[in-house]
């Protein structure tokens, strides 16, 4: 499943997100945001286009296009 899957207050762990762009996904890295990791999604903003998400303490809002390229397990 991918982190849009996830219901609200729900927490996954993070399995991949090698689908994203190498660029972004250190970008990510550098965040916190890493495989492994457990990912908490605090709340679908904007119409369901934007994603509140919380890795390690650390709140990060990601596009509905990058979230359905993290897949996690509930």
């Amino acid at each position: 499943m991918n982190l849009t899957e996830l219901k609200v207050s729900q927490s996954g762990t993070i399995l991949s997100f090698d689908k994203i762009v190498p660029s972004f996904r250190r970008r990510l890295m550098d965040l916190g945001i890493y495989e492994g990791a457990t990912i908490i999604l605090l709340n679908r903003l904007s119409f369901g286009r934007l994603y509140l998400v919380e890795v390690d303490e650390i709140e990060i809002c990601l596009r509905k296009k990058d979230a359905l390229l993290i897949e996690v397990k509930a």
